[in-house]
């Protein structure tokens, strides 16, 4: 037994001997590569006689082994270790270079267009913002659009060669208010209409100011002759917050007006009621063009003569203009078709739309009427819904409620974010200081 331990002890000092061999031998390769290929051999030759001792004489813990193998494939291949010493050199400096790139301006190139395109959108914005306060509608410069003049080649009215007497020409002067106090029914109507303007409530949204189409909106028709079923229920329901509305709304209406018309309402009575709505919905011309037979340029001047005095006389509020409905050449037709009529109201609410769009941010123009008309496939909506307008001029209470709620929609669009407060304030501001300036 002793024999046995002594002889171990030697093999193991010898293992440790050749250990310390190899360790100097790769110490040596490292620091000095041309002796690699010289000791070679001794090292494999050792290798393979330290692999067949470990196999008989299997070591407790492996840590020499794993020291010896990380130590021999250092040794094994030199140029493997002058490939990882080169490679950290480029990560080194690869880190360096990247701590210099961060250090760089940021003007990359998805950054100038992100800057860019702000810069792009800000400019629109601005843009958009200034040019609708820029649209302020001088109405002196379009003299001739509110007064237009009359000559052979632009008569005032059209079809003036009709032998029949109720279809001659009788179109008014656009810019001069008329009133009809020959027939007491109209000037009944008047007086109803001033009453009504001066008992409005004061936190008024809308005033529908206009032809049949408003007289029927608050319940009566034909200068209030005849009471329009249901109307006047619908109305309360949907302009007056009385009874659940969420607008507060009056309708002052006066059937077969035209513009001249309405001016004379507005300077005898409806001005002085001195109402401060939020927005007016001025709705007429449609007599002027089928019933008094105006021309084109003359329906427009109607139209735009009435939006002019109550722009200059209502400075705070908002204005609608009402495209002219559709309606029949000739009412006894049992045809549903328009007529001739109706292409000349098409191209008197095109001219009247471009108008407001291109000189004034303060007016709106709205065309419903085509909702009243019926949609023929391929012919278009040139023929009128009976169920709608049965006479082929006045809505049905069925073809009114459907247009109203149309109104009501567009007009809450235009409404949304209107401040009534300092609506008013603003608005005594001025009349104070026109005061100032009047009495001094």
């Amino acid at each position: 037994m002793e024999m046995i331990r002594t002889k171990k002890k030697d093999n193991n000092e010898s293992d440790r001997h050749d250990r310390k061999k190899e360790r100097v031998s790769l110490l040596e390769n490292f620091s000095n590569p041309r002796s690699k290929s010289t000791d070679s051999t001794g090292q494999l030759k050792n290798r393979e006689r330290r692999r067949t001792k470990a196999k008989a004489h299997p070591s407790p813990s492996g840590k020499d082994e794993e020291v010896v193998s990380l130590l021999g494939d250092g040794g094994k291949d030199n140029s493997r270790s002058k490939h990882a010493f080169s490679s950290s050199d480029n990560a080194s400096r690869n880190s360096k270079y990247n701590k210099n790139k961060s250090n760089l301006p940021p003007w990359t190139l998805s950054r100038l267009m992100k800057y860019f395109a702000i810069l792009l959108g800000s400019a629109m914005v601005s843009f958009l913002l200034l040019r609708k306060q820029s649209k302020v509608l001088h109405w002196d410069e379009y003299h001739n659009i509110l007064e237009p003049s009359e000559s052979k080649a632009e008569p005032r009215c059209f079809e003036e060669s009709r032998s029949s007497r109720d279809e001659r020409c009788s179109c008014p002067d656009p810019n001069k208010a008329l009133g009809n106090e020959t027939s007491k029914v109209w000037k009944s109507n008047h007086d109803r209409i001033v009453y009504q303007a001066k008992n409005a409530p004061d936190d008024l949204d809308i005033v529908f100011f206009g032809d049949d189409m408003i007289e029927q909106l608050s319940g009566t028709r034909g200068l209030g002759v005849h009471i329009e079923e249901g109307m006047e229920a619908y109305f309360d329901r949907q302009f007056t917050r009385k009874h659940g509305g969420k607008l507060n709304a009056i309708a002052l209406g006066s059937s077969g007006d035209t513009g001249p018309n309405l001016l004379w309402h507005w300077e005898n009575g409806v001005s002085q009621a001195k109402l401060h709505p939020k927005l007016w919905f001025i709705m007429v011309g449609g007599n002027d063009l089928f019933g008094k037979k105006c021309t084109d340029r003359f329906v427009m001047a109607n139209v735009l003569n009435v939006a002019k005095r109550i722009f200059e006389d209502q400075p705070e509020s908002k204005i609608v203009i009402h495209g002219i409905t559709p309606r029949k050449d000739y009412l006894d037709s049992k045809s549903q078709e328009l007529g001739h009529s109706w292409n000349h109201a098409q191209g008197v609410n095109l001219q009247i739309r471009k108008f407001i769009k291109t000189h004034s941010s303060r007016i709106y123009f709205m065309n419903l009427g085509q909702v009243l008309m019926a949609n023929r496939h391929l012919k278009g909506r040139t023929f009128l819904d009976s169920n709608l307008i049965a006479d082929g001029m006045n809505p049905t209470p069925k073809g009114m409620e459907k247009w109203g709620d149309l109104v009501k929609k567009k007009v809450s669009v235009i409404l949304h974010g209107f401040d009534m407060s300092k609506h008013r304030h603003q608005f005594k501001d001025k009349e104070e200081k026109v005061e100032d300036t009047t009495g001094s």
